[in-house]
């Protein structure tokens, strides 16, 4: 790759195989982009353009196989004050989309070099807002860093289930859930005391719950009910004795 080049303009071109229309899709994803108290959010119905994928379905397949990368990372319209979405609308942070494509990169080799493009754009248009700077994305990246490397720590650390109490056994997964979510609660999503190892199918089952139930949104209060009607450990919340 040759250097980066800077025209008398002040412009740097980027050497892509999108298409117009591909571009054209970035286009109307920027002019959605909803800005709250200095962080950006993208709509789960504007991702079609950044996922490169043929439609607004085909891009809410690739968000719903990945799940696991991104639930940190999505938040309710309702809780963005947006009511006007339909029903199975959202929002998601721009560094969980960072972290997608590199996966998607990884995955799909041969589109490697237009999911990196898409990264790029993605960058570009989120520090292209005059309230918002590059420097808050690169804080979420290096709070993505910091949550992993605890997260890896604390699977390596335990050998059962925080909410069940049955044990990982082979081919069991470790999922690590957030107490206080990461979009309501970022300063705590790369702390120990937030943060539980439980069994995927347990971790699964809870948030299935929270869709299937109306009004619920995932929250420690919710956890604390989800433990108590399915007889799991409150050994977690040290809040419990306040709401006995």
């Amino acid at each position: 790759m040759g250097k980066i080049k800077l025209s008398r303009e002040n412009e740097v071109a980027l050497r892509t195989t999108l298409s117009k229309y591909q571009v054209a899709k970035f286009n109307a994803m920027n002019e959605n982009l909803l800005i709250r108290n200095g962080v950006a959010y993208v709509s789960t119905n504007e991702l079609h353009g950044v996922l490169l994928t043929r439609s607004r379905d085909d891009a809410k397949g690739i968000i719903r196989r990945y799940r696991n990368i991104l639930r940190n990372f999505l938040i309710d319209a309702d809780d963005l004050d947006q009511y006007d979405q339909s029903d199975d609308a959202g929002y998601v942070l721009p560094v969980g989309l960072y972290i997608l494509l590199e996966q998607l990169a990884q995955d799909r080799p041969k589109r490697a070099l237009d999911y990196r493009a898409s990264i790029a754009l993605l960058a570009y248009l989120v520090a292209g807002h005059p309230q918002l700077v590059m420097a808050s994305l690169i804080q979420d990246k290096n709070l993505a860093s910091a949550e992993q490397a605890v997260m890896t720590q604390l699977k390596k650390k335990y050998s059962r289930c925080q909410l069940s109490g049955r044990g990982f056994g082979s081919g069991k997964e470790k999922h690590i859930h957030h107490i206080e979510p990461r979009a309501t609660a970022p300063a705590l999503a790369a702390a120990e005391q937030n943060l539980l190892v439980v069994a995927g199918e347990v971790h699964d089952s809870y948030h299935d719950w929270i869709t299937q139930s109306k009004g619920l949104v995932v929250s420690r209060a919710s956890l604390r009910n989800f433990c108590r009607l399915n007889g799991y450990s409150l050994d977690w919340d040290v809040q419990r004795t306040k709401h006995a």
